[in-house]
């Protein structure tokens, strides 16, 4: 399986915007490495996220642009 091939560019591009994340080496770990900033020291380093974290943070993400389109339709 390649990454660049099985992925559509905007899922290539968002991991991109999300902190340059990609596969790690390990399959079975089921994890992409990238880049985050700490909250609390400003510093940036290694952030893995696993198949659900994924899941999670995509579910999150839609459940906040539900929420922006209804505090649009009250505002109109």
């Amino acid at each position: 399986m390649e990454w660049i091939n099985d992925l559509s560019q905007n899922a290539r591009d968002v991991m991109e915007a999300l902190g340059n994340f990609g596969p790690t080496v390990h399959a079975l770990n089921r994890e992409v490495k990238g880049y985050a900033m700490d909250a609390d020291t400003g510093d940036c380093g290694k952030q893995y996220y696993t198949s659900n974290d994924l899941r999670k943070i995509a579910s999150a993400c839609d459940e906040v642009a539900n929420w922006l389109d209804r505090r649009a339709e009250q505002a109109s």
